[in-house]
């Protein structure tokens, strides 16, 4: 794992993650690069906020940059490299650009926990980007601490699952952390017959892994509830879901489920998608 992006505006949940992202990487002898995108905010569609000059956010939020840096490189020490970046524009476009660009293994988002209007309208930036780029976006609860994986949960449907960046990343991961890998399938009905045949490429990969299958019964509009049930009881470190680029079923399902799912998560919810790396 080359570089782990961290991604902040300054509060308190965004703070949190950067400083998991900070933990991670030195644990991983991996880069961080913190980053900050600076825009004028809007009031309304018809109406910029005029009064405040980009000159005077560039600066600020420069100041605000080059301080977390400073405290990130008191706590960690020099083992912890890192590098900052500040660029105008808006946060999931410049995460975009920096993915394309750059060398990123891994975007590392926080999450507030809001209102339940918020969550289903407006989302966040982390679960909109989230299968946009073509590295895994690590998704930090508010406040989730820092630990090592023992055993991470990857929830899987029948549809075929991407074996690209995403997988090989999480591999390393699961390697570096020697954590167990449980793969969960909530049943859509309750006809539908217990099949992994999605799966075989997954077990090759992960052959050196401990894994495990679990078929979850289902319950009407309770996906997300039993996922989320299995990860406590199991006290899984960590939960992996697939993004769907291309399906329009992302758009009306898998994305409101991986929202909910990162809203309401304890655990980090490190996403896979299937875009491929450029």
């Amino acid at each position: 794992m080359k570089t782990i992006l961290a991604t902040t505006d300054f509060t308190k949940s965004s703070l949190a993650a950067v400083h998991y992202a900070a933990s991670m990487s030195l644990d991983l002898g991996a880069k961080l690069l913190v980053m900050h995108a600076t825009h004028i905010p809007v009031v309304s569609d018809a109406y910029f906020d005029m009064r405040i000059t980009m000159e005077t956010l560039q600066k600020e939020d420069q100041d605000s940059l080059d301080s977390l840096v400073k405290q990130l490189q008191e706590k960690f020490g020099p083992e912890l490299k890192i590098n900052k970046k500040l660029q105008v524009g808006f946060t999931g476009d410049v995460i975009r650009d920096t993915v394309q660009k750059g060398d990123i293994s891994l975007v590392v988002m926080g999450i507030t926990h809001s209102d339940k209007f918020s969550e289903v309208v407006f989302g966040s930036a982390s679960t909109t980007l989230a299968g946009t780029v073509s590295c895994p976006v690590l998704i930090i609860p508010e406040g989730v601490k820092y630990k090592a994986w023992n055993q991470v949960a990857f929830a899987f449907d029948q549809k075929n699952i991407p074996t690209g960046t995403g997988v090989r990343s999480l591999k390393e991961l699961i390697s570096h952390y020697d954590a167990k890998l449980r793969f969960i399938n909530v049943m859509d009905n309750p006809f539908v017959q217990e099949d992994d045949t999605v799966l075989k490429p997954l077990y090759k990969i992960f052959k050196e892994v401990d894994t495990k299958t679990y078929f979850l019964k289902h319950r009407p509009n309770m996906t997300v509830e039993i996922m989320m049930d299995w990860v406590r009881r199991h006290k899984a470190s960590a939960l992996v879901m697939v993004a769907r680029e291309h399906n329009i079923f992302w758009r009306m399902f898998n994305e409101r489920v991986t929202r909910k799912v990162a809203f309401h998560s304890k655990v980090p919810v490190l996403v896979l998608s299937e875009k491929k790396q450029h």
